[in-house]
């Protein structure tokens, strides 16, 4: 008999690239590596970030953004954000 074990990450969906986030480091023609250094993270997060893997705290998107000169909300909700959920805040 053999016997299988499912793990269960809490979600069968497959993450979604970040394309926004990988377009504006590549107009910079800089590495992950590189761009990661000069926005105060690792090489491996910025990575998780472009891949979708990872959603990265606050702090880190307010440093990106900065770091590209652009908002939040344009490098990481694009537009998942509504008309409404911008009359909310």
């Amino acid at each position: 008999m053999i016997k299988i074990t499912v793990c269960d990450k809490g979600s069968d969906k497959l993450a979604k690239p970040n394309k926004v986030l990988i377009e504006l480091r590549r107009k910079r023609g800089e590495s992950q590596k590189t761009a990661a250094k000069n926005i105060g993270i690792t090489q491996s997060m910025l990575a998780m970030l472009e891949t979708g893997d990872r959603r990265g705290s606050d702090a880190t998107k307010m440093a990106i953004a900065n770091y590209y000169g652009v908002s939040v909300e344009h490098i990481f909700f694009g537009s998942n954000i509504t008309k409404r959920d911008k009359e909310d805040k």
